[in-house]
């Protein structure tokens, strides 16, 4: 799988992920049961870290691969 390929993937991922956050939130309050305003704050937090968590997986090959800390010259 190409790079390309992979972040196209995980932006349909995210955004399928979003559609499913704000389809529930919208059904819940057409039926009257709306959620706390702290309720909606955690399950958007949850959101961000899933992404953060999809992208680390995404990218961490191309991380992995690099030399951060390359060693220092001698002397």
């Amino acid at each position: 799988m190409g790079i390309i390929e992979a972040i196209i993937r995980a932006l349909l991922y995210l955004c399928a992920i979003a559609l499913c956050f704000f389809l529930c939130v919208w059904v819940l309050g057409e039926i009257g049961i709306a959620l706390p305003y702290m309720v909606l704050t955690i399950l958007k937090v949850m959101f961000v870290l899933i992404a953060i968590l999809i992208l680390l997986r995404l990218f961490w090959p191309i991380v992995a691969g690099q030399n951060w800390f390359p060693p220092r010259p001698p002397g």
